[in-house]
Protein backbone atom coordinates (compact mmCIF):
# COMPACT_ATOMS: atom_id res chain seq x y z
CA UNK A 1 0.00 0.00 0.00
CA UNK A 2 1.48 3.40 -0.95
CA UNK A 3 0.25 6.25 1.09
CA UNK A 4 0.87 10.10 0.63
CA UNK A 5 2.61 10.92 4.07
CA UNK A 6 5.02 9.48 6.23
CA UNK A 7 4.04 6.61 8.78
CA UNK A 8 5.17 4.71 11.74
CA UNK A 9 4.40 1.30 13.45
CA UNK A 10 2.76 1.87 17.08
CA UNK A 11 0.91 -0.69 18.88
CA UNK A 12 -2.00 0.01 20.93
CA UNK A 13 -4.22 -2.34 22.96
CA UNK A 14 -4.62 -5.72 20.91
CA UNK A 15 -4.28 -3.48 17.88
CA UNK A 16 -1.20 -2.97 15.50
CA UNK A 17 -1.44 0.04 13.33
CA UNK A 18 0.45 2.40 10.69
CA UNK A 19 0.16 6.08 11.77
CA UNK A 20 1.01 9.39 9.98
CA UNK A 21 4.51 9.73 11.62
CA UNK A 22 3.71 13.65 12.32
CA UNK A 23 4.90 15.47 15.49
CA UNK A 24 2.28 16.08 17.74
CA UNK A 25 1.95 18.71 20.49
CA UNK A 26 0.78 17.79 23.72
CA UNK A 27 -3.12 18.47 23.76
CA UNK A 28 -6.17 18.03 21.96
CA UNK A 29 -3.84 18.56 18.53
CA UNK A 30 -3.73 20.74 15.18
CA UNK A 31 -6.37 19.26 12.34
CA UNK A 32 -4.58 18.46 9.44
CA UNK A 33 -4.88 16.42 5.91
CA UNK A 34 -3.65 13.45 7.03
CA UNK A 35 -5.72 11.13 9.33
CA UNK A 36 -5.74 11.78 12.78
CA UNK A 37 -4.21 9.60 15.78
CA UNK A 38 -3.56 10.98 19.13
CA UNK A 39 -2.23 8.37 21.35
CA UNK A 40 -3.37 10.32 24.63
CA UNK A 41 -6.45 9.23 23.49
CA UNK A 42 -5.68 5.97 23.96
CA UNK A 43 -7.07 5.95 27.83
CA UNK A 44 -10.43 6.84 26.19
CA UNK A 45 -10.25 3.78 24.05
CA UNK A 46 -8.82 1.53 26.90
CA UNK A 47 -11.80 2.54 29.57
CA UNK A 48 -14.02 2.22 26.49
CA UNK A 49 -13.19 -1.32 25.62
CA UNK A 50 -13.47 -2.04 28.85
CA UNK A 51 -17.33 -1.01 29.07
CA UNK A 52 -18.35 -2.60 25.76
CA UNK A 53 -16.62 -5.58 27.28
CA UNK A 54 -19.52 -5.52 29.68
CA UNK A 55 -22.02 -3.92 27.57
CA UNK A 56 -25.62 -4.50 28.73
CA UNK A 57 -27.30 -4.73 25.15
CA UNK A 58 -26.24 -6.36 21.83
CA UNK A 59 -23.21 -5.54 19.77
CA UNK A 60 -24.07 -7.18 16.79
CA UNK A 61 -23.05 -4.48 14.45
CA UNK A 62 -21.35 -1.44 15.80
CA UNK A 63 -19.80 1.43 13.55
CA UNK A 64 -16.73 3.70 14.29
CA UNK A 65 -18.66 6.70 12.54
CA UNK A 66 -15.06 8.78 12.19
CA UNK A 67 -12.87 6.21 11.95
CA UNK A 68 -9.72 8.05 10.82
CA UNK A 69 -6.79 5.41 11.37
CA UNK A 70 -9.12 2.92 12.10
CA UNK A 71 -7.69 2.25 15.93
CA UNK A 72 -10.75 2.48 17.95
CA UNK A 73 -13.01 0.42 15.41
CA UNK A 74 -9.86 -2.44 15.33
CA UNK A 75 -10.03 -2.35 19.42
CA UNK A 76 -13.46 -2.58 19.34
CA UNK A 77 -13.43 -6.06 17.05
CA UNK A 78 -10.33 -7.04 18.76
CA UNK A 79 -11.03 -6.50 22.72
CA UNK A 80 -15.13 -6.49 22.47
CA UNK A 81 -17.73 -8.66 22.34
CA UNK A 82 -18.81 -6.61 19.20
CA UNK A 83 -19.85 -9.13 16.03
CA UNK A 84 -19.30 -6.70 12.83
CA UNK A 85 -17.70 -3.47 12.91
CA UNK A 86 -18.23 -1.34 10.24
CA UNK A 87 -15.53 1.58 9.68
CA UNK A 88 -16.69 5.00 7.97
CA UNK A 89 -14.76 8.67 7.41
CA UNK A 90 -14.99 11.25 5.03
CA UNK A 91 -11.40 11.66 4.51
CA UNK A 92 -10.44 10.11 1.35
CA UNK A 93 -6.58 9.95 3.08
CA UNK A 94 -8.17 7.78 5.33
CA UNK A 95 -9.83 5.29 3.49
CA UNK A 96 -6.77 3.26 2.46
CA UNK A 97 -5.00 3.73 5.94
CA UNK A 98 -8.11 1.83 7.38
CA UNK A 99 -8.11 -0.85 4.95
CA UNK A 100 -4.49 -1.95 5.97
CA UNK A 101 -5.05 -1.59 9.25
CA UNK A 102 -7.69 -3.86 9.07
CA UNK A 103 -6.00 -6.06 6.88
CA UNK A 104 -2.73 -6.01 9.35
CA UNK A 105 -4.80 -7.02 12.28
CA UNK A 106 -6.52 -10.30 10.12
CA UNK A 107 -10.18 -8.73 9.89
CA UNK A 108 -12.46 -8.54 7.53
CA UNK A 109 -14.83 -5.01 7.67
CA UNK A 110 -16.86 -2.81 5.93
CA UNK A 111 -14.90 0.68 4.85
CA UNK A 112 -17.17 3.19 4.04
CA UNK A 113 -16.06 7.12 3.12
CA UNK A 114 -19.21 8.91 4.27
CA UNK A 115 -20.77 11.82 5.91
CA UNK A 116 -21.39 9.96 9.22
CA UNK A 117 -24.78 11.96 9.42
CA UNK A 118 -25.72 10.07 6.10
CA UNK A 119 -24.21 6.80 7.69
CA UNK A 120 -26.22 6.57 10.40
CA UNK A 121 -29.29 7.18 8.46
CA UNK A 122 -28.99 4.45 6.01
CA UNK A 123 -27.90 1.82 8.27
CA UNK A 124 -28.48 0.02 11.55
CA UNK A 125 -26.18 0.00 14.47
CA UNK A 126 -26.23 -1.52 17.97
CA UNK A 127 -23.61 0.75 18.73
CA UNK A 128 -22.35 3.86 16.90
CA UNK A 129 -19.05 5.90 18.14
CA UNK A 130 -18.84 9.48 17.12
CA UNK A 131 -15.21 10.93 18.13
CA UNK A 132 -15.15 14.06 16.50
CA UNK A 133 -12.09 16.68 16.29
CA UNK A 134 -14.30 19.25 18.23
CA UNK A 135 -17.37 19.14 19.52
CA UNK A 136 -19.55 16.09 18.66
CA UNK A 137 -23.02 18.59 18.47
CA UNK A 138 -23.05 18.08 14.43
CA UNK A 139 -23.79 14.55 14.29
CA UNK A 140 -25.93 13.88 17.92
CA UNK A 141 -29.05 14.77 15.97
CA UNK A 142 -29.05 12.55 12.84
CA UNK A 143 -27.32 9.78 14.97
CA UNK A 144 -30.14 10.06 17.67
CA UNK A 145 -32.75 10.15 14.95
CA UNK A 146 -31.57 6.15 13.86
CA UNK A 147 -32.53 4.99 16.60
CA UNK A 148 -34.81 1.90 16.38
CA UNK A 149 -35.87 0.58 19.69
CA UNK A 150 -32.24 1.19 21.33
CA UNK A 151 -28.57 1.55 20.37
CA UNK A 152 -25.94 2.96 22.54
CA UNK A 153 -23.37 5.80 21.83
CA UNK A 154 -19.76 6.60 22.29
CA UNK A 155 -19.83 10.52 22.43
CA UNK A 156 -16.43 11.98 22.78
CA UNK A 157 -16.44 16.20 22.74
CA UNK A 158 -12.25 17.79 22.64
CA UNK A 159 -14.00 21.33 23.27
CA UNK A 160 -13.59 20.84 26.77
CA UNK A 161 -12.56 24.75 27.16
CA UNK A 162 -15.99 25.65 25.76
CA UNK A 163 -17.94 22.90 27.55
CA UNK A 164 -15.63 23.90 31.03
CA UNK A 165 -16.59 27.90 30.96
CA UNK A 166 -13.70 29.41 29.81
CA UNK A 167 -15.49 30.54 26.24
CA UNK A 168 -19.12 30.59 27.76
CA UNK A 169 -20.83 32.12 24.93
CA UNK A 170 -19.58 29.43 22.80
CA UNK A 171 -21.11 26.67 24.83
CA UNK A 172 -24.97 28.64 25.68
CA UNK A 173 -24.54 28.89 21.71
CA UNK A 174 -23.17 25.03 20.76
CA UNK A 175 -24.69 23.07 23.51
CA UNK A 176 -27.69 25.47 24.73
CA UNK A 177 -26.22 25.42 28.64
CA UNK A 178 -24.30 27.92 30.79
CA UNK A 179 -21.05 26.57 31.80
CA UNK A 180 -19.19 27.66 35.18
CA UNK A 181 -15.41 28.20 34.90
CA UNK A 182 -14.29 26.50 38.42
CA UNK A 183 -12.57 23.95 39.71
CA UNK A 184 -15.51 21.80 38.75
CA UNK A 185 -15.23 22.90 35.40
CA UNK A 186 -15.30 19.51 33.60
CA UNK A 187 -17.48 17.59 35.99
CA UNK A 188 -20.16 20.41 34.89
CA UNK A 189 -19.27 20.01 31.15
CA UNK A 190 -19.49 16.66 31.23
CA UNK A 191 -23.05 16.88 32.97
CA UNK A 192 -23.93 19.68 29.90
CA UNK A 193 -23.10 17.35 27.05
CA UNK A 194 -25.43 14.76 29.14
CA UNK A 195 -27.96 17.05 29.26
CA UNK A 196 -27.48 18.11 25.82
CA UNK A 197 -28.09 14.43 24.75
CA UNK A 198 -30.78 14.00 26.94
CA UNK A 199 -32.70 16.75 25.35
CA UNK A 200 -32.01 15.43 21.80
CA UNK A 201 -32.96 12.08 23.15
CA UNK A 202 -36.30 13.35 24.75
CA UNK A 203 -37.36 14.92 21.16
CA UNK A 204 -37.74 12.31 19.08
CA UNK A 205 -39.54 10.37 22.30
CA UNK A 206 -36.29 8.42 23.67
CA UNK A 207 -34.37 7.91 27.07
CA UNK A 208 -31.15 7.62 27.74
CA UNK A 209 -29.33 6.19 30.17
CA UNK A 210 -25.58 7.23 31.10
CA UNK A 211 -23.55 3.82 31.27
CA UNK A 212 -20.33 5.44 32.19
CA UNK A 213 -19.21 9.24 31.82
CA UNK A 214 -15.82 9.78 32.62
CA UNK A 215 -12.72 13.20 32.10
CA UNK A 216 -9.21 12.45 31.39
CA UNK A 217 -6.63 14.59 29.42
CA UNK A 218 -8.25 17.26 26.95
CA UNK A 219 -11.37 14.90 26.40
CA UNK A 220 -14.77 14.39 28.30
CA UNK A 221 -16.14 11.03 27.00
CA UNK A 222 -19.66 9.66 27.47
CA UNK A 223 -21.24 6.36 26.91
CA UNK A 224 -24.81 5.94 26.70
CA UNK A 225 -27.68 3.76 25.84
CA UNK A 226 -30.82 5.10 24.32
CA UNK A 227 -34.19 3.12 24.30
CA UNK A 228 -37.65 3.97 22.78
CA UNK A 229 -40.25 5.74 25.30
CA UNK A 230 -40.08 9.02 27.18
CA UNK A 231 -39.40 9.31 31.10
CA UNK A 232 -38.48 11.85 33.83
CA UNK A 233 -34.91 12.40 33.92
CA UNK A 234 -32.84 14.78 36.32
CA UNK A 235 -31.87 17.41 34.01
CA UNK A 236 -31.91 21.11 35.88
CA UNK A 237 -29.53 24.26 37.09
CA UNK A 238 -27.57 24.98 39.52
CA UNK A 239 -25.89 27.73 41.21
CA UNK A 240 -23.40 28.85 43.80
CA UNK A 241 -24.60 28.70 46.85
CA UNK A 242 -22.93 31.08 49.80
CA UNK A 243 -21.49 28.17 51.74
CA UNK A 244 -19.42 27.18 48.22
CA UNK A 245 -21.66 24.24 47.36
CA UNK A 246 -22.97 24.11 44.13
CA UNK A 247 -27.01 23.48 45.03
CA UNK A 248 -30.51 23.38 42.63
CA UNK A 249 -31.77 26.23 41.09
CA UNK A 250 -34.14 27.22 38.23
CA UNK A 251 -33.15 28.63 34.74
CA UNK A 252 -34.38 32.13 35.72
CA UNK A 253 -31.99 32.63 38.45
CA UNK A 254 -28.84 35.31 38.31
CA UNK A 255 -26.03 32.87 37.27
CA UNK A 256 -27.59 29.64 37.16
CA UNK A 257 -25.50 26.93 35.59
CA UNK A 258 -26.99 24.73 33.24
CA UNK A 259 -29.43 22.75 32.04
CA UNK A 260 -27.45 19.98 32.87
CA UNK A 261 -27.15 16.65 33.33
CA UNK A 262 -27.78 15.79 37.62
CA UNK A 263 -28.19 11.95 37.94
CA UNK A 264 -25.50 9.63 38.12
CA UNK A 265 -22.63 9.51 35.66
CA UNK A 266 -22.79 5.83 35.48
CA UNK A 267 -24.84 2.46 36.23
CA UNK A 268 -23.03 1.51 38.80
CA UNK A 269 -24.40 -2.06 38.49
CA UNK A 270 -21.93 -2.06 34.96
CA UNK A 271 -19.30 -0.09 36.71
CA UNK A 272 -18.40 -2.50 39.16
CA UNK A 273 -18.54 -5.24 36.92
CA UNK A 274 -16.03 -3.46 35.05
CA UNK A 275 -12.63 -4.86 35.05
CA UNK A 276 -9.55 -4.12 33.28
CA UNK A 277 -8.10 -6.56 30.38
CA UNK A 278 -4.43 -7.73 29.42
CA UNK A 279 -4.18 -4.69 27.37
CA UNK A 280 -5.14 -1.66 29.81
CA UNK A 281 -2.57 0.66 30.53
CA UNK A 282 -1.43 1.10 33.80
CA UNK A 283 -3.13 4.59 33.50
CA UNK A 284 -6.30 3.81 32.54
CA UNK A 285 -6.50 1.04 35.36
CA UNK A 286 -5.75 3.45 37.83
CA UNK A 287 -8.90 5.51 36.46
CA UNK A 288 -11.04 2.58 36.44
CA UNK A 289 -10.73 1.92 39.91
CA UNK A 290 -11.39 5.98 41.25
CA UNK A 291 -14.47 5.37 38.59
CA UNK A 292 -15.35 2.67 40.71
CA UNK A 293 -15.30 4.45 43.94
CA UNK A 294 -17.34 7.37 42.89
CA UNK A 295 -20.16 6.03 40.50
CA UNK A 296 -22.37 6.44 43.23
CA UNK A 297 -21.68 9.53 44.75
CA UNK A 298 -23.28 12.74 44.65
CA UNK A 299 -22.92 15.44 41.93
CA UNK A 300 -20.12 17.67 41.81
CA UNK A 301 -17.37 17.86 44.73
CA UNK A 302 -15.25 20.01 46.81
CA UNK A 303 -11.26 20.83 46.59
CA UNK A 304 -9.12 21.33 49.60
CA UNK A 305 -7.38 24.69 47.65
CA UNK A 306 -11.59 25.98 47.85
CA UNK A 307 -11.63 25.36 51.28
CA UNK A 308 -7.91 26.63 52.31
CA UNK A 309 -8.85 29.95 50.37
CA UNK A 310 -12.37 30.31 52.14
CA UNK A 311 -10.91 29.45 55.25
CA UNK A 312 -7.80 30.99 55.30
CA UNK A 313 -5.86 27.93 56.44
CA UNK A 314 -3.65 25.38 54.95
CA UNK A 315 -4.87 22.38 54.03
CA UNK A 316 -4.18 19.25 55.47
CA UNK A 317 -3.29 16.14 53.58
CA UNK A 318 -6.19 15.32 51.42
CA UNK A 319 -6.18 11.17 52.63
CA UNK A 320 -6.86 12.42 55.83
CA UNK A 321 -9.64 14.90 55.10
CA UNK A 322 -11.40 11.69 53.18
CA UNK A 323 -10.91 9.30 56.65
CA UNK A 324 -12.41 12.28 58.65
CA UNK A 325 -15.52 12.91 56.66
CA UNK A 326 -15.78 8.95 56.84
CA UNK A 327 -15.44 8.88 60.69
CA UNK A 328 -18.11 11.40 61.39
CA UNK A 329 -20.36 8.94 59.06
CA UNK A 330 -20.46 10.30 55.75
CA UNK A 331 -19.15 8.72 52.28
CA UNK A 332 -16.37 10.74 50.78
CA UNK A 333 -13.44 9.83 47.93
CA UNK A 334 -10.76 10.92 45.74
CA UNK A 335 -12.56 12.18 42.51
CA UNK A 336 -10.73 11.76 39.01
CA UNK A 337 -12.04 15.21 38.00
CA UNK A 338 -9.64 17.21 40.60
CA UNK A 339 -5.98 15.99 42.11
CA UNK A 340 -7.58 17.69 44.97
CA UNK A 341 -11.27 17.06 44.93
CA UNK A 342 -13.10 15.33 47.34
CA UNK A 343 -16.61 13.47 46.85
CA UNK A 344 -18.66 13.66 49.64
CA UNK A 345 -22.13 13.74 51.00
CA UNK A 346 -21.36 15.98 53.96
CA UNK A 347 -22.75 19.63 53.63
CA UNK A 348 -20.69 22.58 52.72
CA UNK A 349 -20.65 23.31 56.69
CA UNK A 350 -19.74 20.29 57.98
CA UNK A 351 -16.46 19.95 55.48
CA UNK A 352 -15.77 23.56 56.40
CA UNK A 353 -15.81 22.63 60.19
CA UNK A 354 -14.00 19.20 60.02
CA UNK A 355 -11.00 21.36 57.66
CA UNK A 356 -10.93 23.88 60.76
CA UNK A 357 -10.27 20.95 62.99
CA UNK A 358 -7.62 18.80 60.78
CA UNK A 359 -6.25 22.05 59.28
CA UNK A 360 -2.90 22.79 60.73
CA UNK A 361 -2.47 24.81 63.70
CA UNK A 362 -1.35 28.38 62.92
CA UNK A 363 -1.88 28.26 59.30
CA UNK A 364 -2.85 32.21 57.97
CA UNK A 365 -2.74 32.94 54.77
CA UNK A 366 -0.32 30.59 53.00
CA UNK A 367 -3.02 28.08 51.22
CA UNK A 368 -0.55 26.05 49.28
CA UNK A 369 -1.92 22.81 48.68
CA UNK A 370 -0.94 19.64 50.47
CA UNK A 371 -1.18 16.55 48.20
Amino acid sequence: MKLDFPFAEVSEGAAHLLVPDIARRKGPGTAGPWPFYNPTMAVNRDLSAIVLAKWPGPLGSVLDGLAATGAWGIRMALETRADRVTFNDWSPEAIPLIRENVRRNGLAADVHRSDLRSSVREGRYDFVDVDPFGPPTPFLSSAFEGVKGSAGFGITATDTAVLCGTYPRACEKRYGARPLRSPQGAEIGLRILLGYCHRISEERNLRMRPILGFSAEHFLRALVMVSSGSASAPVGHVVRGGDGGLIAATAAERDAVGPLWLGSLGDAAVVHELQPSEWTSVVSARLLSLLKTECEMPPFFVTTDELAAREHRSPPRLDRFIEGLRAIGHQATRTHFHPRGVKTDAPPRECARLFRDLSPTGSTGDSRPAS
